[in-house]
């Protein structure tokens, strides 16, 4: 049995952490040096976001399944079976 996916939670967890993630970049970055200016760290979040929200719905609708997953198999692996009565 494939377990049910929430696709717009999922879009959310995944592009959410990607969001925080390149905002951490993008903080870094911009205390790092003088060259990175706060539209241009705006710019490189907005980037990789809009590249995580393309990801995650290409894998929803192309997949073999709808974890989202694009490497040809399940990421999400069925609940192991009892052995015991």
């Amino acid at each position: 049995m494939t377990p049910h996916v929430n696709k717009w939670l999922d879009l959310l967890d995944r592009a959410g952490w990607t969001a925080v993630q390149a905002a951490a970049g993008a903080v870094i970055a911009w205390q790092a040096t003088d060259e990175v200016g706060w539209s241009a760290a705006l710019w490189f979040v907005g980037g990789a976001v809009v590249v995580a929200v393309a990801k995650v719905v290409i894998g929803q609708r192309t997949g073999t399944d709808e974890t989202g997953s694009l490497i040809g198999k399940p990421v999400i692996e069925p609940p192991p079976t009892s052995t015991t009565p």
